[in-house]
């Protein structure tokens, strides 16, 4: 669509207007029966001491039909222009491929990510997943437009908690798998609910961790590596993956020294034997306890100073559920009062609550869903109905496997970030709605058609062709995508990517049965040359299809 939009400025341009103010201007109207492009001329009236309505009918007098625009009309201070549909088609098509929707948007900067951060020595359960999926669609946004994005997964590996699993291995041993370690931090916990003592001895192990105990090491050092491979079975599930694994502990001691350093020079101050941060804020940010001991606040700091000092990074994204955004908004501000300037650069991708029957997902240790429990449901579900749809179907554990992630996943990045989700596997799971799985039939449905197109004489497909209102329509859709990646990664929003595929494939289905009603629609007509044009139309569909899936994470099927 860029050459459609400069050919507009140029002959805006024409008429006095400056190419780059046009340019800015030029815009795809809501209502598209009425126009292809739209020109507003109120930008250009001071500048030309003129009318917007006088600057349109200038404009439009002096227009001349060429390559790329066929129509110009006046309708007030707008100008209605109607682009050429062959030039459209033809550049369209010739456009779309595996690297439709790349752009170099991000020039090459990176993109710090932080998503996923479970805490260690327990399983990934179902809250998890928000993090991890929107967090990784993010990663492979920005990388499509050209930034060099890095997701980092943030380990919880230290603090009380973790002192609580080593009074509990205390009592009863050494796990030696990652349920285990669950069932001791379960039990653990409690017992320092209810017993007093129990907790002193949790506090104290969390202390000697901070302090580098040789045993508490030791007890940290083997839940660590137990915990990040029973998470990678789950991640390898949902397509996640993470190109550094950091964690709280790695930052224990400079987030002491950062604490002095800040003391010292005034930028924090004691307070109730603790130590703060001023924000602006009625409650302040605290970095140090009474007793001594860093927290997360104070690790943070030292962390996001780490991330900016190894990649001068343009955007750094903590994809982290909306509880906790005032908690963001002071450690923002608290980082630019100790004097990083860049922490303007920082936001915080926030996200709404699952919700089932209305109400909250438990996430209370030992009452909480296990997220490869929700995988191993979605894959039952989805196997039952590939077997009562399609009993022949070879490889349909495979293909049951990704319909089950697929609505999984996309119940996460289908709709905005920030609002709450109604998790319904009735819903979820359907091959037909806004659902992940609908999104793999329509694109197995192109796929059927392409195999049975191949098997007929044509070849090269003339995009000139297409000049039917319902190619036309498709042809249009298509064009968007771009502009919706672009979108989807500048708000970091997964769902803009989610809303073009569901109206792409709306469209298509439009498309399809509208052959269904009128025999010279069909796909597969007689005539060799519109049948490979159409052909080359669905190719088109499939592919822009199968490149926003992967986006989201979803395995684009040939067959369901």
């Amino acid at each position: 669509m860029k050459e459609f939009r400069e050919a507009v400025a140029r002959i805006a341009e024409s008429a006095g207007v400056s190419f780059e103010a046009a340019l800015r201007v030029v815009t795809v109207p809501r209502e598209r029966d009425r126009a292809d492009l739209t020109l507003p001329c109120f930008p250009f009236a001071k500048a030309l001491g003129k009318k917007p309505p006088e600057i349109a009918a200038a404009i439009v007098a002096t227009f001349e039909p060429n390559e790329w625009i066929v129509s110009a009309e006046a309708a007030g201070p707008f100008i209605n222009f109607r682009i050429s549909r062959s030039a459209f088609a033809q550049q369209l098509l010739d456009s779309i491929g595996p690297d439709f929707g790349s752009s170099t948007l991000g020039g090459g900067e990176k993109v710090v990510i932080d998503f996923g951060s479970p805490n260690i020595a327990k399983p990934l359960l179902f809250h998890h997943l928000r993090s991890a999926v929107i967090g990784q669609a993010l990663v492979r946004l920005h990388n499509t437009c050209g930034y060099e994005a890095v997701g980092l997964n943030y380990l919880g590996d230290v603090g009380t908690a973790f002192g609580r699993l080593i009074v509990g291995i205390e009592e009863w041993g050494e796990p030696q798998d990652i349920e285990a370690f669950r069932e001791t931090y379960v039990n653990a916990s409690r017992r320092c609910a209810e017993d007093e003592v129990w907790m002193e001895r949790a506090r104290a192990w969390a202390k000697r961790l901070e302090e580098g105990d040789e045993e508490a090491e030791r007890h940290w050092e083997h839940a660590r590596a137990m915990s990040l491979a029973g998470f990678a079975g789950v991640y390898d599930r949902l397509g996640v993956h993470h190109d550094v694994v950091d964690g709280e502990k790695m930052y224990v001691a400079a987030a002491h020294e950062k604490v002095e350093e800040l003391l010292a020079d005034g930028r924090a101050v004691e307070s109730d034997g603790g130590v703060i941060i001023e924000t602006g804020e009625k409650v302040p940010f605290l970095v140090r306890k009474s007793n001594g001991a860093t927290l997360y606040g104070s690790r943070d700091i030292v962390a996001a100073i780490d991330r900016w000092e190894r990649y001068h990074f343009a955007r750094m994204l903590y994809v982290v559920d909306v509880a906790q955004q005032h908690y963001f908004k002071q450690l923002f501000a608290a980082l630019k009062n100790v004097g990083c300037e860049w922490a303007e650069r920082c936001k915080h991708v926030m996200f709404g609550q699952v919700l089932v029957g209305g109400s909250r997902t438990k996430t209370r240790e030992g009452d909480a869903v296990q997220l490869e429990d929700v995988l191993e449901e979605g894959y039952r579900r989805a196997l039952a109905i590939v077997e009562e749809k399609n009993p022949d179907l070879a490889n349909k554990e495979e293909i049951a496997r990704a319909v089950g992630t697929a609505a999984v996943i996309f119940c996460d990045v289908g709709f905005p970030t920030a609002k709450n989700i109604n998790f319904d596997w009735d819903q979820i799971i359907s091959f037909d709605g806004r659902t992940g799985p609908y999104l793999q039939y329509v694109h197995a449905s192109a796929s059927s058609m392409l195999r049975k197109g191949a098997e007929l004489p044509g070849e090269g497909g003339d995009a000139t062709l297409l000049a039917h209102d319902t190619e036309w329509e498709l042809l249009r859709r298509l064009a968007e995508y771009p502009g919706a990646v672009e979108r989807a990664c500048k708000d970091c929003e997964p769902s803009h990517v989610s809303n073009f595929l569901y109206d792409l494939a709306r469209d298509f289905r439009a498309y399809h049965a509208a052959g269904g009603r009128d025999a010279s629609l069909r796909v597969l007509v007689d005539d060799d040359a519109v049948r490979s044009a159409r052909l080359r139309l669905v190719a088109a569909v499939r592919s822009t299809l199968a490149n926003g899936l992967r986006i989201l994470g979803i395995e684009p099927l040939e067959v369901m």
